[in-house]
């Protein structure tokens, strides 16, 4: 009878293991119930700045499988030497509750730093600082001719409008931003903010879903969005984003009503000329595409010329693209040269990002694995039991 005390007690682990995964991802739902679910808007809310790195959570399934490939290994190897006897000649005992020991450490590690590097954020800090005076309004374009993928790789017109805003935040020295949605109607999106991270996430929250009424309205876009800018003597700027397809007219009293407030205007279309058709639901390819009255798929095509006629009215720089990342280079040169006649003190609240506690929580279980494995070889050197 071969001694156990050379094998994992596969199934005490195995239970272990899950007892503390289900306890584990309860007290996890719990505290995102009372925090980030809750309906009683004065609570705290917790949010990810970072969610793109929650495709981490991948190194626990494989973790699983290392370690359970590990004592799995360890018992058929064990098992597969003809002599019990032999065994203690040349392995050393194992215990299964440290291993489980071990695995908690290493797993509770992980899924620490995995939420980490997603920079968990709840209360508020107060920010103060300086920035040149030029406010910065977003005007997007979200009809659903905005879902067609026609930019370069398969993608969305509206996935290239994101990361065109994201990149105009990050290389412009604008002090404050803003953001509408419009398509046959116009929706406030977030007021003038010095907050850029927070900005962040609305265009991140982008769909054409937003807006039931279809159509293309930039007139009233660009009138709206007269709206957005303080009364501080500071430069100000619209940036439309849209493909320009279709409008409903009203052109022509927007713009002069950008002039006469002083607000410059910039202009990014997306799309090819060549067009690409619309998908029923973006999420879903195989739902497929919008059709017309007469049951034929509707192509959408950038619309250059009247947004080229826009911008010439305006005086303002425009960038057609069809790229995934597009160009904004000549968008960026106009709103950086804006001059603005003074400084602006900044002084917001944002979220206080936390990710030092579970960063903290994963060193100290590291630590106290190393602690753990250097006594228990200290231990065994010296010819104690454990």
């Amino acid at each position: 009878m071969r001694n156990n005390s050379y094998t994992y007690r596969i199934l005490f682990i195995t239970i272990a293991v899950i007892v503390w995964e289900l306890v584990f991802w309860l007290l996890g739902y719990q505290i995102l119930t009372v925090f980030q679910f809750s309906s009683d808007t004065v609570s705290e809310k917790i949010i990810f700045i970072s969610q793109k790195y929650s495709w981490l959570g991948i190194l626990l399934p494989v973790y699983w499988v290392l370690y359970f490939s590990q004592i799995r290994g360890r018992n058929s190897y064990v098992n597969s030497i003809p002599s019990p006897e032999l065994v203690s000649t040349f392995l050393s005992p194992v215990s299964s509750v440290y291993s489980f020991f071990r695995y908690f450490l290493v797993r509770n590690a992980i899924v620490f730093l995995v939420i980490a590097a997603m920079q968990p954020s709840f209360g508020n800090k107060l920010v103060t600082g300086k920035a040149s005076g030029v406010e910065l309004v977003f005007a997007v374009d979200v009809s659903q001719s905005m879902n067609a993928c026609d930019m370069a790789d398969g993608n969305s017109r509206l996935e290239a409008a994101k990361r065109a805003m994201t990149q105009l935040m990050n290389q412009t020295s604008s002090a404050k931003v803003g953001m509408l949605i419009f398509a046959g109607s116009v929706y406030p999106q977030l007021p003038l903010t010095a907050d850029k991270s927070a900005a962040k996430m609305f265009i991140e929250e982008l769909s054409t879903d937003l807006i039931s009424n279809q159509g293309t309205n930039v007139g009233l876009a660009l009138e709206n969005s007269v709206e957005y800018f303080s009364e501080d003597k500071l430069k100000k700027v619209v940036v439309l984003i849209t493909d320009g397809e279709d409008h409903e007219g009203g052109i022509n009293s927007s713009i002069a009503l950008l002039k006469e407030k002083g607000i410059e205007l910039s202009i990014l279309g997306l799309g090819t000329i060549n067009g690409g058709l619309i998908p029923v639901d973006p999420k879903s390819p195989v739902a497929g595409y919008v059709k017309n009255d007469l049951g034929q798929s509707v192509m959408t095509k950038v619309n250059p010329r009247m947004l080229e006629e826009i911008a010439g009215q305006a005086e303002g720089k425009i960038v057609v693209s069809s790229d995934a990342f597009p160009n904004i280079n000549a968008l960026l040169t106009q709103i950086n040269n804006l001059k603005s006649t003074k400084q602006v003190d900044l002084e917001f609240e944002v979220k206080e990002n936390r990710y030092r506690i579970p960063l903290s929580i994963a060193l100290i279980c590291l630590t106290i694995l190393f602690i753990g494995d250097s006594l228990r070889i200290y231990f065994t050197k010296s010819g104690l039991k454990e």
